[in-house]
């Protein structure tokens, strides 16, 4: 993102779509992922302000891009104090790495650990790159502050976070987009994604990184933006959505640490959990029995892949939380 971008009619589809997220209860975070304006014609179509055509789509996002172009040279800083989308976070921290390779990417990670603690609060992140995803993960490289790197992505994901990024097609072929739009699928097991494209200026494409809990949900918005858009947002079709998987029987260990373990079954549909903590003086384990019906909440609401490494990381207490939060209840037992 740079200033120069500020109001035109490719910043009119995307603060539109991030308020309808907003407006129907999701917490937005942006990363502006702000670079310095380069004296270039970019950024430069604005006339779509004057000729009122598409304010019908979004009239409060029209009406406030319009009073922040017509007052002067609007930056992030003014999209930020005018509410275009309610209650949302952001982190506004120009992308300026100098430095040798390894500096400039030591610069860059910090920059983004900043970043992830600034927007803690967001269920929903939208990252704004100039160009999009830098699928081989090279801070080093030429212009990569032009980009999201995958690393990145992971790691707001990994912090419980729902992602979203702006790319184009560009050059690339039919085939090339197809396999770019599924490019995190590969690092990022029960993801689900949904990619949606907007059609006025230059094609802008966002993708949707979903967890499973908020698949529904987030579905469902999109498909209002598509309707009441008719043909400018268009869906890309990348949806790789599997809400009714099977429960598969196994067993498993979430986490075998010094004192304390916790493993687990799933049996003719029924999820069985075991929690060990050990000490010099003593021995507790408690027992966590779901039934069939909880079961299939449980992973209705969470991939099976997603529940474990968050278990993992958030060890009981995350587990106790989230099922008190989503009214599941299993039957307990302590030895």
């Amino acid at each position: 993102m740079k200033n120069q971008y500020v109001g035109d009619v490719g910043d009119y589809g995307k603060y539109s779509l991030l308020r309808e997220f907003a407006e129907a209860g999701v917490k937005i975070g942006v990363n502006w992922y702000l670079t310095d304006d380069d004296g270039s014609n970019d950024g430069k179509f604005k006339d779509y302000l004057t000729k009122g055509l598409l304010r019908k789509y979004s009239p409060e996002v029209f009406d406030t891009l319009k009073d922040l172009v017509d007052n002067g040279k609007a930056t992030v800083q003014d999209v930020q104090n005018s509410d275009i989308i309610p209650q949302a976070l952001f982190f506004s921290e120009p992308m300026r790495f100098k430095g040798a390779p390894r500096e400039r990417a030591e610069k860059r990670d910090k920059w983004l650990w900043d970043s992830i603690r600034e927007l803690s609060g967001a269920e929903l992140v939208f990252l704004d790159p100039d160009n999009g995803l830098q699928v081989k993960d090279n801070p080093s490289a030429r212009g990569a502050e032009k980009f999201v790197l995958p690393r990145e992505v992971m790691n707001y994901w990994e912090t419980y976070h729902n992602v979203v990024y702006y790319c184009h097609k560009g050059r690339r072929t039919d085939e090339q987009w197809q396999k770019y739009m599924r490019a995190m699928r590969t690092t990022m097991p029960g993801v689900r994604i949904i990619v949606v494209t907007y059609h006025k200026g230059t094609q802008r494409s966002y993708v949707f990184l979903v967890r499973k809990m908020h698949f529904k949900k987030y579905r469902e918005i999109l498909d209002r933006v598509l309707r009441q858009w008719d043909g400018i947002f268009t869906d890309e079709g990348i949806e790789d959505d599997d809400l009714s998987a099977p429960i598969y029987d196994r067993n498993f260990v979430v986490y075998n640490e010094q004192y304390v373990t916790l493993s687990g079954s799933i049996l003719n549909g029924c999820l069985s959990l075991e929690s060990n903590v050990y000490g010099e003086d003593y021995d507790s384990e408690k027992h966590y029995d779901f039934t069939s019906e909880d079961t299939k909440k449980l992973f209705s609401l969470i991939s099976f892949d997603d529940f474990i490494e968050s278990c993992r990381k958030g060890h009981l207490m995350w587990m106790e939380q989230f099922l008190e939060n989503n009214d599941i209840h299993p039957k307990t037992f302590c030895i």
